[in-house]
Order: structure tokens, then sequence, then C-alpha cells
């Protein structure tokens, strides 16, 4: 009866390490492999982390004024009201007034084909584009004043068309007819 229990109890053992503790050891297993990912993952996430850091401080390194210029050359929106405002000063120290205004905005669901950019090739699609059109009266040396100052600003400007007619012959106003393209970031 001894030789039947112990055996009994030998089956039982094997048969409890069979049932219960391969598949805990298995689970273990896969445990450790899912921990070595996560692991992985966190180091991962430092390191961005770091490198964030390291781009927030280098940003917060530049002189606020550099950045508002930036902000004022490539805008966040279109500001098409602010511009307008922009080019009625700079015409209004000539003695000449902004009028006739349409804006166009480009179809922006495809990009065109040859479309210029501030860099060279074709538009960007983080980039987005608006035509103004406008007209202003005046003589020809206010015209090239204006137009000196529209290239100084430091919005990025450029003037597409121009166009003029003679409205008096003695007294030398022509009435200009411009049309400007501006960027901004989408």
């Amino acid at each position: 009866m001894r030789l039947t229990l112990s055996i009994l109890m030998i089956v039982a053992v094997i048969a409890g390490f069979v049932v219960f503790i391969v598949p805990t050891y298995q689970d273990i297993g896969a445990l450790r492999a899912q921990a070595a990912d996560y692991n992985t993952i966190l180091d991962n996430a430092k390191a961005l982390q770091q490198q964030r850091n390291k781009l927030v401080a280098k940003y917060n390194a530049f002189d606020p004024n550099s950045l508002a210029k930036l902000g004022t050359m490539l805008p966040q929106n279109p500001e098409n009201v602010q511009l307008i405002l922009e080019l009625n000063a700079a015409a209004s120290q000539y003695g000449m007034v902004l009028q006739n205004v349409k804006i166009d905005t480009p179809d922006t669901s495809t990009p065109a084909a040859g479309a210029a950019r501030p860099g060279g090739a074709g538009q960007s699609p983080d980039l987005g584009s608006l035509t103004i059109t406008f007209s202003v009266s005046g003589p020809y040396n206010g015209f090239t004043n204006f137009i000196k100052t529209v290239e100084k600003s430091l919005r990025i400007i450029d003037i597409k068309k121009v166009t003029f007619t003679a409205l008096d012959d003695k007294t030398q106003n022509y009435q200009y007819t411009v049309a400007v393209k501006t960027y901004w970031l989408k």
C-alpha cells in the first residue's frame, strides 16, 4: 500500500507540475517578453522626451522679436484684412488710396502643378496662398515708391501683375491695377 501511495503521490506531483507549473512558467516567459517590449518603448519615450526638451530649449533661446518678424513674414493664417490695411497705409504715404480690392483664394483641394512658392519648387501642402488685386491712382514716382515700400515689407509678397492707364495727361496721374500674391502656413 505504501508503494501504491508513493506512486500515486509521484503521479499527482507530475500531473500538478504539468497542469499548473508549466502553463504558469510559459505565462511568465510571455510576461517577461512583454516587459522587455515595454522597457524598449519606455526607453524610446525617454529619448524622445530628451529630444523635445532640447528643441524647446533651442526654441526658447530665440529672440522673441525675431520670432515676431518670422510670424509677420509667414503668418499662421491668411490675415488678408491686416495685409490690405498695411498696403493701404503704404499707399497713403504717397497720396494714394487702395480701391477695388478683390481677394482670390486658389482651390486648395488640388495643388497647382507648376505653382511657385517663396523657395522655389511647387506649392507645398503646408503653405497656403492668397491673391489680392487692387487699384491705386497717382503719379508714377509715387507708385514706384509705393512698390519699393511693399518690396521692403517683412511679409512675403509677390507682385504678379501691374497694369496702368493714363487718367489725365496734364497731371501725369495714372490708374494702376496691381495683383499681389502672399503666403501663409496652413
